[in-house]
């Protein structure tokens, strides 16, 4: 079974993590000041996808999917934290393929220290593309003053680092594209709050402030616009990938409970598990075929997304009609699981921002994201 499969994945890559989630109840991990996110570094899941040549453990894509089913099926704030995290990761190996050595010595770094990083890519603003970043770089003697917010960047008060796509504007010069990465502790990083929903507070989801952020040279690598693009393409596959497995499994993780409590027949049950596990096989597929990230890697997986926002939404409103009401208003674990799914067709890029450019995809033109 897929959902037995993600909790082995579990004990196997983060030992010990399952035992502390089970130490408390599922509130309190999901709570604002929850412990979950320094659990899952004590546990090992910084280098989790680090490759091997830097000091990680270099799992495969589908058992980096397994991991976020579990994620998701026990704690939906850690998965979305531990998604970004890992969709991080992904970006910086991509960038180290052509890179001066800069990120090969962060990887080294995160693996060796257990450093957590989070996300300043895609703001995702209202008309806004997600491929140009908001934050500004100005050159300053030996380095760069970075201003600008994300919002809402999870892991915000628990991340070591952050990786920021910045405008670089010369005075002399056309702006640029380039990636700042900087530490939490540099002066004029600040958190303040911003989520305001009573779901997925664990996960850190605040606003973080640049205010004229010294950045040094060494710490901003230049992007050429087409390694950018790529990057970009390359970066999305794995968000893409990671957010929808970690919904999948909060969706596999209501169903387990429904069964627990006596709420859903045979009929019932088999009726989500083969909606539940059609989609995490096509999530396998997909990761089978991962070794070179194309446009055509990126639309499978909008697809799959896409397709797996209308399942997760219709498996999980038949199974709390079959909950019922009283286990609905008497336990947050319900409501709180039935609110966050809707979260799922928030995340970048919106199935209504991508429709023209699927629609001209599907006529064989190029894939552009918006």
């Amino acid at each position: 079974m897929i959902l037995t499969d993600a909790y082995a994945s579990l004990d196997n890559f983060l030992p010990g993590l399952q035992e502390k989630l089970a130490s408390q109840n599922f509130s309190d991990n999901e709570a604002e000041h929850s412990p979950i996110i320094s659990w899952f570094k004590e546990c090992g899941g910084c280098r989790l996808m680090v490759k091997k040549c830097y000091g990680g453990v270099e799992l495969t894509p589908w058992q980096g999917v397994l991991v976020q089913l579990g994620l998701g099926a026990l704690s939906p704030s850690l998965a979305i934290g531990a998604g970004m995290h890992q969709f991080s990761i992904a970006t910086l190996q991509e960038m180290a393929k052509t890179s001066t050595g800069l990120e090969s010595l962060l990887l080294e770094a995160i693996a060796k220290n257990d450093l957590l990083v989070s996300s300043a890519f895609s703001e995702g603003s209202a008309s806004k593309s997600i491929l140009k970043s908001q934050i500004i770089a100005k050159p300053c003697g030996k380095g760069f003053i970075v201003t600008g917010t994300k919002k809402p960047c999870s892991l915000a008060h628990d991340m070591d680092l952050l990786t920021a796509s910045v405008r670089v504007e010369p005075e002399d010069a056309d702006p640029y594209f380039a990636v700042a990465l900087i530490h939490k502790g540099n002066e004029g990083v600040n958190v303040e709050p911003f989520w305001g929903a009573n779901f997925l507070k664990a996960s850190q989801s605040e606003a973080v402030q640049l205010n004229e952020v010294y950045v040094p040279h060494s710490m901003l690598v230049n992007v050429d616009e087409n390694m950018a693009y790529h990057a970009h393409i390359c970066g999305f596959v794995w968000f893409e990938l990671l957010t929808t497995a970690s919904y999948l499994g909060m969706v596999y993780g209501l169903v387990e409970e429904a069964i627990k409590r006596g709420r859903l027949c045979e009929q019932d049950k088999v009726a989500a598990y083969i909606k539940l596990d059609t989609g995490a096989l096509a999530l396998k597929a997909i990761t089978y075929d991962m070794h070179d990230q194309t446009q055509d890697t990126l639309s499978q997986v909008l697809a799959c997304r896409y397709h797996l926002q209308e399942v997760l939404t219709q498996v999980t409103a038949q199974v709390m009609e079959k909950v019922g009401g009283l286990n609905y208003i008497g336990d947050s674990y319900f409501s709180s699981i039935a609110q966050t799914i809707h979260a799922f067709n928030f995340h970048p890029p919106s199935k209504h921002s991508m429709l023209a450019p699927l629609a001209a995809y599907y006529d064989n033109q190029p894939l552009v994201m918006v």
